[in-house]
């Protein structure tokens, strides 16, 4: 298997693993509600981290190469033709289409993904260069500087809803309507802003914008990210009306600025931008829940478990395959074990029978035989790990199912055939191994080919 073919079957392995653990968090949000928007909001983001993280969590299933020598064999058993290339170096894999397919359309969905985001981020730019600076009433300044000093507010007229963007000296992007709102609501809308700015929400945002891009194929990352995002705002809603110390100004401000977005028809400052969830945001703020802190722990550590668990067996049930095997021979009954990287010397060798019965009907076949090469030279193991008819028969087979999934119901070849490749191979001798001077066992994988000329 090719390093891109693994590459992807473990994008898809791992793909699984988060739709499993996005359909449990999902239910889980229904069954135990955390509905204290900080604690939710902590939760997705280290959910979004866990997402990230799977892969370094998890045990890999090592993938040993394997060293594979090729025999063909004529109706006379004295004719034996080794097929393996110079100097016993298997030959080099051919990648199979798929693989570059697939790869070419995720880096083509990447790259639209993130030339999206580079597209909002210039129209940013754009409309910071042509807006004007708002002519803040002392009252406005004094919040700005209690609440977030270095936040600069500029007037636009391409900016449907208000924005809040960058770090070291945040903009807060307004619609010129707000100029001619009464105080209470101006000061509900530069207070929610303000919030952002102070908590430097942008740089969330932004990691958020990236993941999304990066991972455009996936349902369950857009879901999280929209969840994250949807209680960031009920934070700052909470914040901004323990502020003000009352909710209906602040309520009434939200209703107006999304009828003025709706009626405006602007271009919004950016595409990432202009989620608002404003229906969730107002239902949360009319309710007036109040979550205790014990209950709230309560169901974020069940949820919590539940995730694991799920996680847990989404793993072991499509575990990630690694490219190399260990670096240090692992224990496997007592007795160490290597994987060839080179031929071993064959010292004794017996050619295989050709049944005369499969002979006289024409039967042919090919054989992956799996064998395990003792510190002595001897086999000590020998199984068929796959066969075919045709060696054609069994690449077509390799690349509908991948070699960790065969099964004998998969096998298809002659088993008088096999039995004479099995029978051949278990005599068979080599000259030991050696691993840092000391012998080692030496697993290995035959292709045994039987072909009529």
């Amino acid at each position: 298997m090719s390093a891109l073919e693994l590459a992807l079957r473990n994008l898809a392995a791992w793909s699984v693993q988060v739709a499993v653990l996005g359909l449990a968090a999902a239910a889980l949000s229904r069954l135990l509600p955390i509905e204290r928007p900080a604690a939710r909001l902590a939760f997705g983001q280290a959910l979004l981290a866990v997402i990230l993280g799977l892969p370094l969590v998890q045990p890999w299933h090592a993938t040993a190469p394997a060293v594979t020598w090729s025999l063909a064999f004529t109706p006379s058993p004295a004719s034996v033709a080794p097929l393996a290339t110079p100097g016993g170096a298997p030959a080099s894999p051919v990648i199979p289409g798929w693989p570059l397919a697939a790869a070419g359309l995720l880096l083509l969905g990447v790259s639209f993904g993130l030339m999206r985001v580079a597209a909002g981020l210039v129209r940013l730019r754009s409309l910071r260069r042509d807006s004007r600076p708002l002519d803040a009433p002392p009252w406005l300044l004094a919040l700005r500087d209690e609440v977030a000093p270095r936040a600069r507010f500029l007037l636009s007229g391409a900016a449907g809803t208000p924005a809040t963007f960058g770090l070291r000296r945040p903009i807060v992007l307004l619609p010129p309507v707000f100029e001619s709102m009464p105080r209470e609501r101006q000061a509900a809308i530069a207070l929610h802003e303000l919030v952002h700015a102070r908590r430097a929400d942008w740089a969330a945002l932004m990691v958020e914008e990236t993941l999304k891009a990066v991972l455009f194929f996936h349902p369950a990352v857009h879901w999280l990210v929209a969840r994250v995002r949807l209680a960031r705002e009920q934070t700052v809603d909470a914040a901004a009306v323990h502020h003000l110390g009352h909710r209906q100004p602040y309520l009434e401000s939200l209703v107006e600025m999304a009828r003025f977005a709706a009626d405006a028809r602007t271009v919004p400052a950016a595409p990432f931008l202009r989620e608002s969830h404003l229906r969730e945001r107002v239902d949360l703020l009319l309710k007036e829940v109040s979550m205790s802190r014990f209950r709230t722990l309560t169901h974020i550590v069940l949820t919590a478990a539940a995730l694991v668990l799920a996680v847990s067996w989404a793993a072991h049930a499509l575990p990630l395959q690694a490219s190399k095997p260990a670096a240090h021979a692992g224990e496997v009954g007592g007795e160490a074990k290597a994987s060839a990287t080179a031929e071993p010397k064959l010292v004794q060798k017996v050619d295989p029978a050709y049944p005369a019965d499969a002979r006289t009907e024409g039967v042919q076949g090919i054989f992956l035989i799996d064998v395990t090469i003792g510190k002595d030279g001897a086999i000590r193991d020998a199984r068929v790990a796959a066969s075919a008819p045709t060696s054609e028969r069994l690449s077509e087979m390799k690349a509908a199912k991948g070699p960790a999934k065969w099964t004998p119901a998969a096998q298809e070849g002659d088993a008088r055939l096999a039995k004479a490749a099995l029978e051949a191979v278990r005599q068979w001798r080599y000259e030991p191994m050696l691993k840092g001077g000391k012998p080692v066992d030496v697993e290995a994988t035959l292709t045994v080919n039987f072909r009529l000329h």
